[in-house]
C-alpha cells in the first residue's frame, strides 16, 4: 500500500511538473504560423491572429483568443468569412483524463461577424468539401465523451446572408446536460434588405432532448418581433407555446397549443401532427378573438375602407378546424363573424393543381352599407368623367374553383334577395355561376351566369328569369324609378364582349321579355294627354272631371326587344287597359340611354270616351311619341299625326258627299 501510495504521488507531482513547465515555457502566440499553416492545409483558408492567445492548463484547460480573421474558400473573394474581437473556451482537465467526460465551462465570443454567400453554382462558403476534410480515421470503438456545458454567450455580433442581415446578434445559451432542458435567449435587428429599416426581434425557450430516442421537446417558446412603419408607431407581432413535443422515432407531434399576437389582433388555437417524415399530417384549430377591422388597418399602416355605414368593419371574429395530409389543406367547422353577419361553412385547396372547394352559407348581409358613400357634391360628381366597372378577369382565368353558397337575406346593388343560392364552377378559364336560385320582390329568380376568359375579350353570358315579381319595388331599389308598377315575368338572354361594363354595354346581344300585369306608367296620364290634344284639334272644352291621375293604368304590359351591339329594338309593345288599347315600336340605346318609341293608342268606346268628347275617335289610332332619357323620358301626343287622322275620319265619314259634288262638277266642265 506504501508503495501504491508513493507511485500515485509521485504520478501526480510528475505531472504537476509537467503542467507547470508549459506554462511557464510554452508561449501559443510562437504557434500561430503553424496554427495557420494547418489550417490553410486543411480547409484552403487563410487564418490571421493579430490578437494574443493564452493558454492555461489547470484545473481548466483553458484557450483565451484575440482578434482573428478566418478567409473564404477560393472562389468567394478577399474578404474575410469570420472575424471576431475575442473568445474564450475551457475545459476541466481531470474530468476528461479520468472520465473521458466533457466539462466546458461557458464559451464567450465577442464582437464575431460572420459573412455568409453563394457562388454561381450555388454553393455555400460555409460548406466543406469532402477532400478539405480531415483524413484521420474515426475512432469507432470508444464512444463520444459525455458533455457537459455551462453555456455559451455571443455578444455583439452580425451575421449576414446576401441582403439579409442579423445585426446587433446576443446569444446565450444556458447549461447543457443530458437530460436537462438547455434555455435560450435571443435578440437580434434583422434587416432583409440593404435599405430596409431594422426588425427588433427576441426568442427564447428550452430545449431537451433526447438523441438516441430522437425525441426533442420546445418549452417555454416565446418570440416577439417589432415591424418598423414608415410613419407611426412600430407593429408588434409574437408567437407563444408552452411546450412542442416531437418524436422523431414515432414521426409525431403531441398536440401542442400556441398563441399569436399581431398589431392587437390575438389568435389562439392547438396543432398535432403524425407522419412527419413520411407523410407529413397535421391538424388543429383556431380561435380568432374579436376585434376592429378598422382598428387593425390603421395600426398597420393600412388604408380604412370609407364605408357608406361607419360601424361597419368594427366587430370580427373567427374559429374553426384546420387539416393538413396528402397535398390538401382543409378548414371545418368555419365560424366567421363579420359585424352582424355570420359565415359557416368548409373550405378545401389542393396544392397539386391549385384547386377551391367549398361549401359556404351566410344569414344575412348588407353589401351596400359596405360601399363607398355618396358624393358630397352630386353636381360635381355627374360632370365628372363616368369610370366603368372593370371585371376581375385577371383573377378568374387562372381560378380553379368548386363550390357552392347560400345567403339567407343580400341585399347588393339596391336589390334585396332571399334564400339566394348558387353553385360556382371555375377551371380552365370558364367561369360558370349555374344554378342561380333567390326569392326576390314577392316572386322568383333563377339565372345561369357564365364568364368565358379564355378568349382575347373576355365573354358574358347571362340567361336570367324573374317570375311573379313586384316591378314597382325593383325597380325602386335597383333604378331608384317608380315610372312603371305592376306585377310580371321578366326574361332576358344576352351576351356581352369587354373587360368592362363600358364594354360589355356596348356589346350586348340577344333578347328580353316583359310580361306585366295591374300596373301603370306612372307620372304620365296618356288618357288625359288625348283628351286635351282632341279638345285642342275639336275647339271643345275639357269636361270638369278631366283632371290629370299622373299615371295610366294597364291591365296587361307585354313587350320584347332584340337587342345588337347595345340597342335594343321592340316591334310588340302591346298595352291593353278598360280605355285603351297600345301597340308600338321604338329603340332604346343603352349606351347612350336615348329613347325613340312611337306609340299608337286607340280609344275604347266608354262612357268615359262620350264624356271626354272622344266618342267619336272609336278606335282611331292616335299616335304618341316617347323619347329624351330612360331617366327622364317624355311622353307626347303626335298632334300632327293626330291632326292627319282627324281630317281622314272626316274625309272618310263624307266620301259619299264628295263624290256626288265631283261628279257635279264633271258633268258641267263636260257640258261646256
Amino acid at each position: 500500500m506504501k508503495l501504491l501510495a508513493w507511485a500515485v504521488g509521485g504520478v501526480v507531482a510528475l505531472m504537476a511538473v509537467l503542467l507547470a513547465a508549459v506554462l511557464l515555457f510554452v508561449n501559443p502566440n510562437d504557434y500561430k504560423d503553424r496554427i495557420a499553416a494547418a489550417v490553410k492545409a486543411q480547409t484552403g483558408r487563410e487564418l490571421a491572429l493579430p490578437g494574443e492567445l493564452k493558454l492555461s492548463v489547470f484545473p481548466w484547460l483553458a484557450l483565451q483568443v484575440g482578434e482573428a480573421r478566418l478567409g473564404n474558400p477560393p472562389g468567394f473573394g478577399a474578404e474575410p468569412f469570420l472575424t471576431l474581437k475575442s473568445a474564450s473556451l475551457r475545459v476541466k482537465l481531470l474530468p476528461l483524463l479520468l472520465q473521458r467526460k466533457l466539462e466546458v465551462d461557458r464559451v464567450t465570443i465577442d464582437g464575431l461577424q460572420l459573412a455568409l454567400k453563394r457562388n454561381e453554382a450555388g454553393k455555400g462558403n460555409w460548406e466543406v468539401a469532402e477532400a478539405d476534410r480531415s483524413d484521420a480515421p474515426a475512432n469507432k470503438d470508444n464512444a463520444p465523451p459525455e458533455l457537459e456545458l455551462a453555456g455559451v454567450d455571443v455578444t455583439n455580433s452580425r451575421i449576414s446572408l446576401g441582403a439579409m442581415v442579423a445585426d446587433q446578434l446576443e446569444l446565450h445559451l444556458g447549461r447543457v446536460a443530458p437530460g436537462t432542458p438547455v434555455p435560450l435567449r435571443m435578440a437580434v435587428q434583422l434587416k432583409p434588405a440593404a435599405d430596409a429599416p431594422p426588425v427588433p426581434l427576441a426568442l427564447q425557450f428550452k430545449l431537451t432532448l433526447d438523441a438516441k430516442a430522437q425525441r426533442y421537446q420546445l418549452a417555454e417558446l416565446k418570440l416577439d418581433a417589432t415591424l418598423p412603419r414608415p410613419a407611426g408607431k412600430p407593429v408588434a407581432i409574437g408567437f407563444a407555446s408552452p411546450l412542442i413535443d416531437i418524436d422523431l422515432a414515432k414521426q409525431t407531434l403531441a398536440e401542442a397549443s400556441f398563441e399569436t399576437h399581431v398589431a392587437g389582433a390575438q389568435l389562439k388555437g392547438q396543432l398535432s401532427g403524425s407522419q412527419l417524415l413520411d407523410a407529413a399530417a397535421l391538424k388543429g384549430r383556431f380561435e380568432l378573438a374579436e376585434l376592429s377591422p378598422r382598428t387593425l388597418f390603421a395600426t398597420l399602416g393600412l388604408p380604412v375602407p370609407n364605408t357608406r355605414d361607419a360601424t361597419r368593419l368594427t366587430r370580427l371574429a373567427a374559429k374553426g378546424q384546420f387539416s393538413w395530409a396528402q397535398g390538401l389543406a382543409r378548414a371545418d367547422g368555419l365560424a366567421l363573424q363579420l359585424d352582424d353577419t355570420t359565415l359557416r361553412g368548409q373550405l378545401a385547396y389542393r396544392i397539386e393543381d391549385s384547386g377551391l372547394d367549398f361549401d359556404l352559407a351566410v344569414d344575412r348581409i348588407d353589401l351596400d352599407r359596405y360601399s363607398p358613400p355618396p358624393s358630397a357634391a352630386p353636381a360635381a360628381a355627374s360632370s365628372a368623367k363616368h369610370e366603368p366597372i372593370e371585371l376581375p378577369i385577371d383573377f378568374l382565368k387562372p381560378l380553379r374553383a368548386r363550390g357552392k353558397f347560400q345567403v339567407g337575406e343580400i341585399r347588393v346593388a339596391r336589390l334585396a334577395l332571399t334564400d339566394l343560392s348558387a353553385q360556382l364552377d371555375a377551371r380552365d378559364g370558364l367561369t360558370r355561376l349555374s344554378p342561380l336560385s333567390a326569392k326576390v320582390y314577392g316572386g322568383q329568380y333563377s339565372g345561369n351566369i357564365s364568364i368565358d376568359s379564355r378568349a382575347t375579350v373576355p365573354v358574358l353570358s347571362l340567361d336570367e328569369r324573374l317570375s311573379g315579381i313586384d316591378v314597382a319595388a325593383l325597380l325602386k331599389d335597383f333604378a331608384n324609378s317608380n315610372r312603371l308598377s305592376g306585377r310580371g315575368t321578366v326574361t332576358a338572354k344576352l351576351t356581352a364582349k369587354g373587360r368592362n361594363s363600358d364594354a360589355l354595354v356596348r356589346s350586348v346581344d340577344g333578347t328580353l321579355t316583359a310580361d306585366v300585369a295591374g300596373g301603370a306608367i306612372e307620372g304620365f296620364d296618356l288618357w288625359n294627354a288625348i283628351a286635351q290634344a282632341q279638345s285642342l284639334l275639336t275647339q271643345r272644352k275639357l269636361a270638369a272631371n278631366s283632371s290629370s291621375t299622373g299615371r295610366s293604368a294597364f291591365d296587361t304590359f307585354r313587350a320584347s326587344a332584340e337587342l345588337v351591339d347595345g340597342v335594343a329594338t321592340t316591334r310588340d309593345l302591346r298595352v291593353s287597359s278598360p280605355r285603351l288599347q297600345v301597340s308600338g315600336e321604338g329603340t332604346t340605346n343603352l349606351v347612350t340611354q336615348q329613347l325613340d318609341w312611337r306609340v299608337n293608342a286607340a280609344v275604347l268606346k266608354t262612357a268615359e270616351a262620350d264624356a271626354a268628347g272622344m266618342a267619336d275617335l272609336k278606335l282611331a289610332n292616335i299616335p304618341v311619341k316617347i323619347t329624351g332619357t330612360m331617366s327622364d323620358p317624355t311622353i307626347r301626343p303626335d298632334l300632327s299625326g293626330l291632326a292627319l287622322g282627324r281630317v281622314k275620319e272626316q274625309i272618310e265619314a263624307k266620301k259619299d258627299v264628295i263624290k256626288e259634288k265631283v261628279k257635279d262638277r264633271l258633268k258641267g266642265f263636260l257640258s261646256r
